[in-house]
Parts: C-alpha cells; structure tokens; sequence
C-alpha cells in the first residue's frame, strides 16, 4: 500500500489573490495518483546558484537578502513557524527557533517563489571550569576550535577558589587549550589529548549530540525519466526536497516503505543543467543530504556527462609558476642581491611552460580538469625579509606581494600568453582558477603610495608590533612591515580592490579564484566580490565562477565565509592534517580521519565544494 506524503497543507506564504487557485490544484491532486507538473518557475532563477541553508544561531540571527536574490529582491518574505523577522534595509534580523531540524523560508521576487532552507540551532550552554590546585594566575582564559583559537574571546573568572566561564556550543568533537598568564597547557582535567600536527598536544572535549544510528540517512536508490527514489534508514518526520530553489511539496512525493519517489517538475525535462536536493529528518535530527545533478530531467549517471562547469566534478592541481617549468628563457630575471639564497629566487618558471605542459597533455594523464595557478601579478624587483637559518632574503618568485593589482608579472609572461593558456584549457574541457591576493598589498604598491590611510594600523593599542597575530587580530595582522594589510572594512577600499579582482575574469577569461588568506579580509569584501561576478559575469556572461578561499581555524570560522552570497567553498585543512597523521605514520588509528571527516560533513554538508587536499604550497611534502 503506496501513502502519500504531504508537507505543504498550502503553498505556504501565497498572496490571497492565489489562495482558491491553489486551494482547488490540492484538493484536485489529492484524489489521484501523484503525477509530474508545472509548478510555475521562472526561465531565469532570481537566485543565481542554489541556495545555501541560512543557519540560525542562539538568540538572534541575520541574513542579507542581496546574498540570495540577483538582481531582483524579493518583495516579501514568508518564515517558518518559531520564527519572527524584521526588514532593515538589505538585512533581514531573525528571532526564535524553529520545530524541527529543517525548514523553508519563502520569498517572493517577480511573481514566483523562492525556498531557502534554514536549520536550527543546536547550540547549547556549557560550563567550563578550570581548577588552578596550589598555582595563583592573574588571567585564564580558553582557546580551541569552538572560538577560531582566540583566546582573547574566551576570559575565565575567579570565584576564589576555580576559573569559570560559559561557551555556546554544538554537538561535536574540539581541540582546545588553557591559556594562564599568557602561556599554552592542556587541560589538567582532561586525560584527552591529540597531536596538534607541530610536535605539540591539544586537550579534546566531546560534546555529545543525537545518536547517529536512530538518525535517518539516506541513500539514492534508482531513477527513471522525471523520477528520482530515494531510501532513508528511519523512518522520517518530515522530507524537504529542492528542486532548484523550490521545496516539491507532498503531491510530487510518494512512499513504498523506506523508500521515497520524487517525481520532478516538467521544466527539469527543458533545462540543460538543474539540481535536485534532498534532507528528510526524524525526532533524532537531520538526515544527511542528497544531492543530484539532472540533465533534461534525468540524473547524471555517466562521467561522459560531466562537463568543466560542473563545479562539484572539479579535480585541482597546483602549480608554484616559477617552480613548474621554464617555457621562455627570454624572460628570467632573477634579483640581483647577494643577500638572497638560491632557492629563494626566481627559477625561471613562467606561463609559457604551464602552457606548453598543457598542450603535451600532462594534466590529461593525470585526470585533472582544474588548474589552479599561483598569483601572476607583478612582485617588487627586488629582495625583503631575512631568514635566520639559512640567513637569507626573498625574492617575489611566489607572487604573494603584489605592486599592481593587475599587471601580469613580466617574469611570467604577459597577458596574451596567459589569454592563450586560459583558452587552451577551455578547449580541453579544463577550468583555470587564479590564485588572488586581496588581503594586502607590497610597500611598493600605488594603491598604499596613494592612499596610505587605507591600510590598517602596524602598531596596536599596547605598542606590539601587529604582525602574524593570526588569531587576536586576524582582520588587522600584517604579515610583516613591508606588507601593508589593506583596511577592507571600508567601501572606499573595497570597490576598487574588488574591481582589481574583476579584471581577470574579465580580461583574461579565467574561471575562478583561490582567495589567499580569507579569513584576515572581512565579509564585506567578499559579499561585495561575489555580487559583483554575479551582476557582472555569471548573470550577463552565462558562465560559471567558482571562488574557492583558505582559511586555518575551525570549522565554524570556515564556514563563515561559505554560502550563496559568499564563496563556494574553501580548503578543508582539519582533514587534511589528519589524513597526513593517518597515512604518514603508524600510531595513527584510521578512527581519527573518520572521525574528522564526519565532523566535517555535518558543517559542511555530504555534497560541499570544499577543497579536499593531498598538499599545498604552505605545507612540506607529504614525503617528508
């Protein structure tokens, strides 16, 4: 006996000049079998991409519509039950919590309806407490993965006898670390503790969640034409499947058991690419998503359907330009002082070799589909820094101090060659990501000659040099004095720093970023980036753009710069650091990387466009 699943008692959010229309349509489809249908979606989506889950958080929380909705903003908002909003300009502020794990906020834009899922909060008060024994401190307080290892967020207090403070926190497994009077232990109470990747040990909390097993999760199954079934492990409370940006609601969904028929919308069959997303979700939590490209309404199901657009079938390599391969002699320059190191000179490596390597078909051989190029901007002439052992200088031979933003670095190439290598790979199906330096600029720079009041200040407060203060000061921290961080909380800096960062998608044609150091450049420069490509180059152009960010911290702070107004993704380097411990050495059980991984996938989602990585340019070789 088939049963009928229905989630929408009405189209929820419809103006009432639709409401008998839609009355009638329900009550209609209710008395037959559940059949395939318009439901009504624009030929251009007011959402450019799909839209990413807005996550509330304890108390209040926010959003910018200007996130979701290009160019047209919707002219209403329909919440969940739970959840009140108020409208200030761009922004919309939520109170209150929702039921269940999942649920849809509408929004109306140009006559048709837009779903963006929301899930709640699981952030819960915990009390951590920190006995000194004999041993008197001015100041304790916490660091870890829950506070993007800032310590200075996180202050105990003394009662007299014990420090105390209380964090907000999810469900979840953390490294952390005691801070008194300024120096790092683990926790004296706490016998867990895990290798930090650099010779030193963190302290491990588990907070505990739901039990996993009684949560449902779900597993595609099968497919006919305009028909997905999908199996879940629980029986589910409620199912939330997306196609595009719209919630298919119950008379497109049907039961045999475990298993779930979706049937798509008709305008799936004329859409050369669309998307099909799907959580269900019990008394125990939220199920794992599904998540299923469709070609002309049937799901992909060969590699051959795989195209460079496809930003979830993306396959990286890395390349330092002047470490990959010399193609024109004519243009070696190394810097003339005797103060640098060999190694730390330019070798001579340029885009006529990544050019001619590509023409040779190494990338094919090897499976990629994506190169990813180090900065190509021009770098100073000359030598800066000096390292203690070996006592050395540097050359720009990286790209990462930039004196133009969009000058092609003439140790490098020029602008034709790097149009001719971005068009090559295009006619092998490749994508070509520009590795783009936003956070600072080099002394040299016209922008900081010009404007030296648009950088953020050396010194703090205290008198401290503000340099590497990755952590307590990571939106104002230069990475060293002869590296200005640019003050991109200001709009006056960010519209032509982020015009700057548009030329090379426009001029040179390539297909995306790697954003160095994301999380030292404030949200501002990124919502404003992204809605640039969106209006400027996806929109007009029809072409795909995938930024891809590196952040270091926790998952929290990661994903932060994650969503639909923001990056598509970024490095996911928590995974990383323990694949290397894994499979690097012996002590290492396989239970950690697992354990990582699902971390991970519960932030980020099952299908992400996170990075996941065998190694960069930051990182020594795996080998060693």
């Amino acid at each position: 006996m088939k049963t009928y699943l229905m989630h929408y008692t009405m189209e929820n959010g419809l103006k009432p000049a639709r409401w008998l229309i839609a009355l009638v349509v329900f009550l209609s489809a209710c008395n037959g079998k559940p059949e395939r249908k318009f439901i009504g979606y624009p030929a251009t989506d007011a959402i450019v991409g799909l839209a990413s889950p807005v996550q509330l958080q304890p108390g209040n929380s926010s959003f910018r519509l200007s996130e979701y909705f290009v160019p047209l903003l919707p002219d209403s908002l329909k919440m969940p039950a739970g959840l009140q909003y108020e409208l200030r300009g761009d922004t919309v502020f939520i109170s209150g919590n929702i039921e269940g794990p999942m649920d849809v906020i509408r929004g109306y834009a140009g006559g048709y309806g837009y779903d963006i899922p929301v899930k709640k909060s699981n952030r819960r008060p915990l009390d951590f407490v920190f006995d000194p024994g004999d041993k008197s401190y001015k100041t304790v307080q916490l660091k870890g993965e829950f506070n993007a290892w800032n310590a200075a967020s996180t202050p105990l207090e003394f009662d007299g006898k014990v420090w105390k403070t209380r964090i907000w926190i999810d469900p979840g497994i953390y490294q952390y670390l005691v801070v008194a009077d300024g120096k790092e232990m683990r926790d004296p109470a706490n016998s867990e503790k895990q290798d930090n990747g650099m010779g030193g040990w963190n302290s491990v909390m588990r907070i505990a969640g739901p039990e996993e097993s009684k949560m449902p999760f779900l597993v595609a199954e099968k497919q006919e034409p305009g028909m997905v079934e999908i199996y879940t492990t629980q029986t589910p409370k409620r199912v939330l499947a997306f196609w595009q940006n719209r919630l298919i609601d119950g008379r497109m969904i049907r039961y045999n058991g475990r298993s779930m028929q979706l049937l798509l919308p008709l305008e799936a069959d004329t859409m050369m690419r669309s998307y099909l997303r799907v959580w269900v979700y019990n008394d125990e939590g939220l199920s794992n998503d599904i998540f299923i490209p469709l070609e002309k309404g049937r799901p992909l199901t060969r590699a051959a359907q795989i195209r460079r657009t496809d930003k979830n079938a993306m396959m990286m390599y890395f390349m330092m330009i002047d470490r990959f391969k010399n193609g024109d002699p004519s243009n070696d320059f190394p810097v003339p002082d005797p103060e640098i190191n060999p190694k730390a000179n330019y070798y001579g490596g340029d885009l006529q070799g990544v050019l001619d390597v590509l023409e040779q078909g190494y990338f094919d051989s090897l499976g990629i589909n994506t190169i990813w190029l180090s900065p190509v901007t021009l770098n100073p002439d000359k030598a800066y820094g000096l390292y203690p052992d070996p006592r050395t200088k540097f050359s720009g031979y990286h790209g990462y101090w930039p004196i133009r933003s969009t000058v092609v670095d003439y140790r490098f190439g020029n602008m034709d060659v790097l149009k001719k290598l971005v068009q090559t790979a295009h006619q092998k199906n490749n994508d070509v990501l520009l590795d783009y330096v936003s956070n600072h600029v080099h002394e040299e720079h016209p922008v900081y000659k010009l404007h030296p009041d648009w950088v953020t200040n050396l010194y703090l407060p205290d008198g401290s040099l503000n340099t590497e203060r990755w952590d307590d000061h990571r939106l104002t921290t230069w990475f060293d004095v002869f590296m200005p961080t640019l003050d991109l909380s200001r709009p006056e800096v960010v519209e032509p720093m982020t015009d700057s960062a548009l030329f090379w998608l426009k001029v040179a044609g390539i297909d995306g970023f790697r954003h160095d150091a994301t999380k030292h450049v404030p949200l501002i420069f990124w919502e404003t980036l992204t809605h640039k490509i969106k209006t400027e180059i996806i929109i007009p152009e029809k072409r795909m753009v995938y930024q891809i960010g590196e952040t270091y911290g926790s998952r929290e702070l990661i994903n932060s710069y994650i969503g639909t107004g923001l990056l598509d993704g970024q490095f996911d380097f928590n995974v990383y650091d323990d694949a290397v411990a894994v499979f690097a050495r012996k002590e290492v059980p396989f239970s950690r990387l697992e354990e990582e991984l699902r971390e991970s996938l519960k932030v980020y989602g099952y299908h992400n466009l996170m990075g996941y990585i065998t190694g960069n340019q930051d990182r020594a070789r795996f080998i060693s």
